[in-house]
């Protein structure tokens, strides 16, 4: 090979690795959330089963809907994932009474583990990712 052919060849291989790079940024490192998605939550608490859709989006806010026992929606705040430790907090509506609780699950795959801790006891959550 002459000079001129190396010369291109290493050009060519700088493109290429800074192009890599940018892309590498551009998409987070190719890292997902795992925690970003749709999930359906069985919680079993003092009040019974309940079942919950659990929606965290790309920049972790949320969304809880409940159709039993009774139709609610509500928003999750300070939503935190560290390694496959998640935490949030939400205030349910109970009968027109707010009951602060703050979920603190482990993620593992498709699954989902944890409980909501409140004040008045807590509840015991199970979950698989939707779809």
């Amino acid at each position: 090979m002459n000079t001129l052919t190396l010369r291109r060849a290493g050009g060519f291989a700088a493109t290429v690795l800074v192009a890599c790079a940018l892309v590498g940024c551009a998409t987070g490192g190719g890292m997902a959330n795992p925690l970003v998605g749709t999930w359906n939550f069985t919680v079993e608490s003092q009040l019974g089963t309940i079942e919950q859709v659990v929606k965290i989006n790309d920049d972790l806010t949320g969304m809880i809907t409940m159709t039993e026992p009774a139709e609610a929606e509500m928003v999750p705040s300070n939503i935190a994932l560290d390694g496959n430790n998640v935490t949030f907090d939400v205030v349910f509506d109970i009968e027109g009474q707010e009951l602060p609780a703050q979920f603190v699950g482990t993620i593992e795959g498709d699954g989902i583990t944890g409980e909501y801790v409140t004040d008045l006891g807590n509840g015991t959550v199970t979950g698989t990712r939707a779809g």
